[in-house]
């Protein structure tokens, strides 16, 4: 698959994903709803977010990287970006639905979120550049 497909594609998809999660808002009442409205609010606000997001975050990467790599590894880490972001945000969002987010255990969550982030960056391989 060549960037210029993938690209469409998760452009597509993406706002395919918006327009399903709005016509969820518009159409779907949450006061006579079993519970699958409330799985497809946060599934299509979570793929939406994804493609948004990893879209801005391949663009960001790409124009502001410093390093010269392969653009599969543009891609690569920023949709891995994007996959976090978004599934901190739609965790946050069904906290809040639940009422169970408030300030102790948000400052949990963000510590929690901290020591997974310091993990992965201590772990990962240096790579250093030879001249």
């Amino acid at each position: 698959m060549t960037l210029r497909q993938y690209l469409i594609i998760m452009i597509l998809g993406t706002i395919m994903c918006w327009t399903a999660w709005s016509f969820i808002i518009f159409n779907i009442d949450p006061f006579q709803d079993n519970g699958t409205g409330f799985i497809f609010f946060y599934l299509s606000l979570f793929f939406a977010l994804l493609g948004t997001l990893s879209i801005i975050s391949f663009t960001l990467h790409c124009w502001f990287s410093r390093l010269e790599q392969p653009i599969f590894r543009y891609v690569q880490k920023s949709f891995q970006d994007s996959l976090i972001v978004s599934l901190i945000i739609i965790l946050l969002l069904f906290l809040q639905a639940k009422q169970y987010l408030n300030w102790w255990n948000t400052s949990i969550f963000v510590l929690v979120v901290f020591l997974i982030i310091a993990f992965t960056f201590s772990t990962k391989k240096q790579t250093y550049e030879t001249d």
